[in-house]
């Protein structure tokens, strides 16, 4: 009985600190990324409004992210390839212009992916946040305003230093990233993240 407890323990200790694969499980960036979060370890992940992975990946990364280290910082960043993807970048520094990321950054992928609102124009999406009850002439001011059209450049420039071709992806630290693809599951690239953010933190 003692040996089979012992295989166990042995083999959920084996599981909990599994090693991950430079370059099967994950990717390192040969020239690594300034990161933005001072002395924590920087989480970022990129993505787009108009992706359904990213839509899958959400309510998974939401319970990832309340077990995150307190060494550890989350970013998001929109990723824009092209003057399509600008589209949905946009409506991310127009709700964080208006501080409502907290409020309306879940109901407007659900927006997108649950009921079909493609938000062809402007004024759909400006509809949109308006009808949650938030001034029009704000939102059309945010939209117009200098710091988002900062930050949408900035976001442009940002995607393509990661060396990547689709979303969703987490960076750890600025030099690591890896996806579904290269770790196999949504759940499991987690995984790998956590894995990262251990590396990063020097815990042996």
């Amino acid at each position: 009985m003692k040996n089979i407890v012992l295989g166990l323990l042995l083999a959920f200790t084996t599981f909990v600190y599994a090693d991950y694969d430079e370059g099967i499980d994950y990717i390192a960036l040969e020239k690594p990324v300034k990161t933005t979060t001072g002395d924590k370890i920087e989480v970022r992940e990129l993505f787009w409004y108009y992706c359904p992975h990213c839509y899958n990946l959400e309510p998974v990364l939401h319970a990832w992210l309340k077990k995150l280290p307190a060494n550890a910082e989350f970013v998001q960043q929109p990723a824009v390839f092209s003057k399509r993807w600008k589209k949905g970048a946009i409506f991310y520094f127009v709700l964080e212009e208006l501080d409502l990321l907290g409020k309306l950054h879940e109901p407007l992928f659900s927006a997108i992916h649950a009921k079909n609102k493609n938000f062809n124009s402007k004024t759909s999406f400006i509809n949109w946040v308006v009808s949650f009850g938030v001034n029009k002439e704000k939102v059309e001011k945010a939209f117009k305003s200098f710091a988002v059209r900062i930050k949408l450049n900035k976001a442009t420039l940002n995607s393509t230093k990661y060396k990547i071709k689709g979303v969703p992806v987490i960076v750890v630290n600025g030099k690591y990233w890896t996806d579904a693809t290269h770790a196999g599951t949504h759940s499991r690239m987690l995984e790998v993240v956590d894995f990262l953010i251990k590396k990063e933190s020097k815990i042996e």
